[in-house]
């Protein structure tokens, strides 16, 4: 089945959801919300825990739509101010697929104060609802288990020779035969080309560098995310002695990521990397 079929039911879910404020919100799991004013949708987002991440979006000093709205009024004077005490929001839990909901709600709601990940889905047909998304969210652990199943029944390449794809998905990566990152992007061609070039864009470089081959970031521009020529021609020499799979997955990559890590325990992975 097309993941749009059931990402469009879980949108309208969250559209149907009550609107609430601050001292009604009390769930704190996983879940999507969605930011509105006079019921027009400004910014929709996924987050680990709602309850903490509204609380941020409606402070200005860490509103990342109301930081956007104020941007937006400088460039468009037509544009009514509003305080951030008048937008409302909804929410909704979300077992499995808050990433691609958030997705899918920018691209199909036409969000404006989203400013990341446009165009990265095509716009979809709203269907009706059938269930089909409570089904899926109920079966979150068979959907986990099999989908690692499919993802280790592929074979791990060396760096240099994977082949990946521009796609949402998931890679694996390997040295001496041991786990040691597991991360996720929204085009894994892309995040496979950053790991291979230089350091500064790539988190897994830096750990590679700092916590397997002990050296010491040095600082450019203010930002201390470089190594000297050297070191990081031997970070590239050190991740072309490893094996990866590059997976496309268009539903739950964030939840995939999290289950696999906290299943393996990557050496390099930080988030999820705790003992349950």
């Amino acid at each position: 089945m097309n993941s749009d079929e059931f990402l469009s039911e879980g949108i309208l879910k969250l559209i149907n959801c009550k609107l609430c404020n601050l001292s009604e919100l009390s769930y704190s799991g996983f879940g999507n919300y969605l930011i509105s004013h006079l019921e027009k949708p400004y910014y929709v987002g996924e987050a680990r825990d709602v309850k903490k991440r509204i609380k941020q979006q409606f402070k200005s000093a860490t509103s990342t739509f109301y930081k956007n709205f104020q941007k937006s009024l400088k460039v468009n004077q037509a544009l009514r101010p509003i305080t951030i005490e008048d937008f409302s929001f909804r929410y909704m839990p979300t077992e499995i697929g808050r990433k691609e909901i958030e997705d899918f709600g920018i691209s199909n709601l036409s969000t404006s104060l989203n400013r990341f990940q446009i165009g990265k889905r095509q716009k979809s047909d709203f269907k009706i609802d059938n269930g089909i998304w409570d089904e899926v969210q109920k079966k979150k652990i068979e959907i986990l288990t099999e989908g690692e199943k499919l993802i280790f029944d592929n074979k791990f390449l060396p760096w240099r020779n994977c082949n990946s794809i521009s796609t949402p998905g998931l890679y694996i990566v390997k040295h001496r035969n041991v786990i040691i990152y597991i991360g996720e992007s929204s085009d894994i061609n892309e995040r496979y080309t950053t790991h291979s070039s230089r350091t500064y864009f790539s988190a897994l470089r830096r750990h590679i560098g700092t916590e397997l081959l002990k050296y010491e970031l040095i600082e450019r521009n203010g930002k201390k995310k470089y190594f000297i020529d050297s070191h990081d021609k031997s970070v590239t020499d050190f991740l072309n002695e490893t094996t990866a799979i590059f997976y496309p997955v268009h539903f739950g990559r964030y939840e995939f990521e999290e289950f696999l890590i906290r299943k393996y325990r990557p050496l390099l992975n930080r988030k999820d990397n705790k003992n349950e």
